[in-house]
């Protein structure tokens, strides 16, 4: 008996659709991948503990992290959460301050890290990307109002401005981490940009 041979073609796209679905799954970041992916670090001299989310894939070019630091000790025993950007840019923006998607148009000044122009192989350094590294303390009661939602966090300087999203995931991710808990499931759902302050 002849059994018809499937048509190769069919075979490939059915192959290609598989793959295609697969790495999209991977590249899904739940909250529990966020959780697991945690980056811990330790100064036992300081007395700090930090715990810092990966890059969000939301925020590219740029990079972005939700970051803890914990302090045993000093006069400042506790937590700080903090929305950590390094924007690369053109040229210097000289960021100096956010607004937030909830914040109508107030805008927060930032803590500027330091400022450098990008390495490119070249002695010329016009030709070159520059990064600017800021940070801004966020409350944990902020991050846990957003932890279902995400938000947006726009950084404002004096030629340029960078958006940054926040997923909620990585909300979730770290709060369960700081709270000893399992995190809870979170959908991405979108949320307004940002005004100009």
């Amino acid at each position: 008996m002849h059994h018809p041979r499937p048509d190769r073609r069919l075979v490939f796209a059915t192959l290609a659709l598989g793959l295609v679905a697969a790495l999209a799954g991977c590249a899904t970041k739940n909250a529990a991948w966020v959780h697991e992916n945690l980056e811990h670090t330790e100064n036992f001299h300081a007395g700090t503990s930090v715990l810092e989310t990966p890059p969000f894939e939301t925020a590219k070019p740029h990079r972005a992290t939700l970051r803890a630091t914990a302090r045993a000790r000093g006069p400042r025993i506790g937590a700080d959460i903090e929305l950590a950007v390094r924007a690369q840019l053109e040229d210097f923006s000289f960021l100096d301050r956010v607004s937030f998607s909830t914040s109508s148009k107030r805008a927060f000044p930032v803590q500027v890290v330091k400022r450098e122009p990008v390495d490119c192989g070249t002695t010329d350094v016009s030709l070159c990307d520059v990064y600017e590294y800021v940070t801004i303390k966020l409350s944990r009661d902020f991050l846990k109002a957003r932890r279902t939602t995400g938000f947006h966090a726009k950084f404002w300087g004096r030629r340029d401005s960078v958006l940054v999203h926040v997923p909620p995931q990585y909300i979730e991710g770290l709060l369960a981490r700081m709270e000893n808990r399992p995190p809870v499931s979170v959908t991405n759902e979108p949320v307004p940009a940002a005004p100009a302050p």
